[in-house]
């Protein structure tokens, strides 16, 4: 592949350069594979369009919104890609609420003493809490498990159950709306089970339909899963502010033993850095040859800690996303 197709960055490229050389394999030639004869841009046209389908045993199916061509079980190319669409919302949402969840649990366990990090934000802690109408008497600690105990009830609502969360966080206009299209959303595990059965052959192949079970549970997951987890993590880690960062694959020394916590999540990062700056780490990465160690940013789990703490000589950096 083209050098400027692979990056703008010197160092991806020289990165790439390397790879090649050493026989690995990689994302870039892996793309162009994927092309149809000599154009790694050209792929087949009815997966482009979004009007194939191999969902059950009668397909592989194609569909032709002109031609009224449908699949065997009668759905039409509208259909076809907005069913696909629901499914690719239900992935994003599934692994959002997945992350959601783990920050709860880590506030949790943070109340209760079982993790090494703190509550760094305490009154962003009460204010969201008073938003969600919560009592915010007493200590710190019993706020936090009062508040997991209210999102995860929520979570957990059956889907004709309207959620808590939506109904205090979001606005009135959004949600006279929302209530008009009935995509005013329950809890975030039943709107899941309610769009990926609808995706089932024969259960609900009208666009129309499936698109509002789409919207429904988006509205579900930007309240309950992203609002919640972004206001959680930085009850625990900190409110991100503006500070300076090394950036660029550049970072990385071989002198150096480098670490970089790889993910979505932050919170291994975060223990990494912590575990990191302890004498004892410094020593044994000493005893093995190098200067010492290092903590590196990467990707979302390393945007997730580079907006929220500062760099210095362990968490030293981020390589990008």
């Amino acid at each position: 592949m083209e050098g400027n197709r692979i990056s703008h960055h010197e160092s991806v490229q020289k990165v790439y350069d390397r790879i090649k050389k050493d026989n690995m394999n990689n994302i870039w030639d892996r793309f162009e594979a994927q092309g149809l004869g000599k154009d790694p841009d050209k792929r087949c046209p009815f997966c482009m369009g979004g009007v194939r389908c191999d969902l059950c045993s009668n397909g592989p199916c194609r569909a032709d919104v002109e031609k009224d061509k449908r699949g065997v079980c009668g759905i039409t190319g509208d259909g076809m890609a907005m069913r696909m669409m629901v499914l690719r919302n239900i992935m994003g949402a599934s692994t959002y609420h997945y992350h959601a969840e783990q920050t709860m649990k880590t506030l949790r366990a943070t109340a209760e003493g079982k993790t090494p990090f703190q509550i760094r934000e305490p009154e962003k802690l009460t204010t969201f809490s008073e938003r969600l109408g919560l009592n915010t008497a007493g200590s710190i600690d019993d706020l936090a498990l009062r508040l997991y105990d209210f999102v995860e009830g929520d979570f957990n609502k059956k889907a004709d159950e309207p959620s808590q969360i939506v109904e205090k966080l979001a606005t009135k206009e959004r949600k006279a709306l929302w209530n008009k299209l009935d995509i005013f959303p329950g809890g975030i595990y039943g709107e899941m089970m309610r769009a990926s059965s609808s995706c089932l052959t024969n259960v609900d192949g009208y666009y129309v339909s499936l698109a509002l079970k789409a919207m429904r549970l988006a509205v579900a997951m930007a309240y309950q899963s992203q609002i919640v987890n972004e206001y959680c993590q930085d009850i625990l880690f900190g409110i991100p502010r503006p500070h300076p960062m090394r950036v660029d694959l550049g970072v990385l020394d071989p002198d150096y033993v480098n670490v970089l916590p790889n993910g979505h999540e932050p919170f291994l990062g975060f223990a990494m850095v912590q575990l990191a700056r302890k004498p004892e780490w410094q020593e044994k990465a000493k005893g093995v040859g190098a200067k010492g160690l290092r903590v590196v940013a990467n990707i979302e789990t390393g945007q997730e800690m580079i907006q929220r703490w500062e760099m210095d000589d362990v968490f030293y950096g981020f390589t990008g996303n």
